[in-house]
């Protein structure tokens, strides 16, 4: 009886992760910066699953361009997109001398150029435009090439 009890409670634990995995999320936009071809934009509730990042991309890249005017190409065609997790939100960057290697300081990315909207750096994906007009995306160590 012991037995089937554990083997009940692995089996629901089991359906919620992939329910759970398998969740639509919507990914909030919650900040863009930029900078020539550049552009880094902060997001909250991304989804998890490789192809569901993928498809955060095609359902954005309109409102991107049209709201944030991203990407910008460069003039070889180059640009460049990374998606960073907002995570618990907006911190200020710790006072110290950035000369020297800080972990507090090199693991944030900073928006706008103001030290006191900066996210602890946890890199969802990377969004990379071609001079041929073709599209990669960068989703831990896989890449994956998208129709532009």
């Amino acid at each position: 009886m012991l037995k089937f009890k554990y083997l009940l409670l692995i089996l629901v634990m089991l359906a919620v992760a992939i329910v759970y995995l398998n969740l639509p999320r919507k990914g909030e936009i919650m900040a863009v910066d930029r900078e020539l071809n550049f552009a880094n934009v902060a997001v909250k509730h991304f989804p998890l699953t490789d192809n569901g990042k993928v498809d955060w991309w095609q359902d954005h890249k309109q409102i991107l361009k049209e709201k944030f005017s991203i990407p910008v190409p460069a003039k070889n065609g180059d640009w460049y997109i990374s998606i960073w997790d907002y995570g618990d939100g907006f911190k200020a960057k710790p006072n110290g001398d950035i000369r020297i290697f800080n972990a507090d300081t090199q693991d944030m990315q900073c928006f706008n150029n103001d030290d006191s909207k900066c996210i602890d750096k946890d890199l969802l994906m990377r969004i990379e435009g071609n001079r041929d007009g073709s599209v990669d995306i960068q989703v831990g160590d896989k890449t994956i090439a998208v129709k532009s």
